[in-house]
């Protein structure tokens, strides 16, 4: 008999830390849903991946995409939509190397889209990895009069962890199921955002297509938080999440960007005259570079100081 059971294109964007990618994929090895492959994307990583190597790891490898430069976020998981339209995924999950997931994860979200045609994209409920059943990302609000997103109340969710779904602005790019018309309707990732705020783009546009974005809190992952980027509280972390912000302000709230500028330049007067933190003049520094590189329109990878 035929498989009726919907494909499933797992996208994993990858720069640098290998041994993430590996923790990664000896995970995704448990998931029991029977039809998914995995799509690895290089993003300008230089470490020598192999298919067969990957594939020993988690054998639903299909294809490692290696890009030559890294391309940002949004871009990287674009070239693995691709991919996965053009050899027929019904469903694109795209997921960050740092994290570990659940067995039964997929087919929870999985099942719970196709129990809906209104149902855009879905997320898992996300725990820490370093504090297993504390949660970390289970729903958000984005509130349009000051172009921020509050998160859903933890302790809730905690209590209706194996509930039914819950509404949401929009879902994580740590980890999120989207079906491949959604995509086809409101278009893939903005490339515009580098890193940060892309997944609330997305979001609500699916919302303005007319389509729900769904946290189902069985579905469990277990996310390493900022592992990549340097920390919670790193340069680059500032850096593309103050342009990134004042990008997606200039999208969906143009009213605030004048406040929302003011209030970055506050947060660079204390870094310099009150912060005790050793890092302040280069947090600083980012913010600066941020603000300036919005108003020239730049959407690449910033400064080349950031990544030292």
């Amino acid at each position: 008999m035929p498989n009726t059971t919907p494909k499933v294109a797992v996208i994993i964007p990858h720069f640098e830390n290998v041994d993430l990618l590996s923790e990664c994929l000896k995970s995704c090895q448990d998931i029991v849903y029977p039809n998914y492959e995995i799509i690895i994307v290089k993003n300008g990583d230089r470490s020598n991946l192999t298919l067969p190597a990957m594939q020993k790891l988690a054998d639903r490898v299909a294809t490692i995409i290696d890009l030559p430069e890294n391309v940002g976020y949004a871009r990287a998981n674009n070239h693995g939509i691709q991919q996965a339209i053009s050899t027929g995924a019904d469903f694109i999950l795209l997921m960050n190397d740092d994290t570990a997931v659940s067995p039964h994860f997929l087919s929870l979200l999985v099942e719970a889209s196709e129990k809906s045609l209104d149902v855009g994209i879905l997320g898992p409920a996300i725990y820490y990895f370093s504090e297993p059943d504390k949660i970390w990302f289970a729903g958000a609000r984005f509130d349009q009069q000051s172009c921020s997103v509050s998160t859903t109340e933890f302790d809730e969710i905690q209590q209706r962890k194996n509930s039914e779904s819950i509404g949401s602005d929009y879902i994580t790019g740590c980890a999120l199921l989207v079906k491949r018309e959604i995509i086809e309707k409101i278009g893939p990732l903005d490339e515009r955002f580098f890193l940060y705020w892309e997944d609330v783009d997305w979001g609500l546009r699916a919302a303005k297509a007319g389509y729900k974005n769904l946290i189902v809190p069985s579905a469990r992952i277990w996310h390493k938080v900022s592992v990549s980027t340097g920390g919670p509280d790193s340069p680059l972390k500032s850096y593309h999440k103050t342009r990134s912000h004042l990008i997606m302000a200039n999208l969906h709230a143009p009213w605030v960007l004048a406040k929302l500028q003011y209030a970055f330049l506050r947060d660079i007067a204390w870094l310099l005259l009150k912060s005790f933190d050793e890092k302040r003049m280069r947090k600083a520094l980012a913010y600066l570079a941020a603000i300036k590189d919005y108003h020239l329109g730049k959407t690449d990878r910033g400064p080349h100081w950031l990544w030292q």
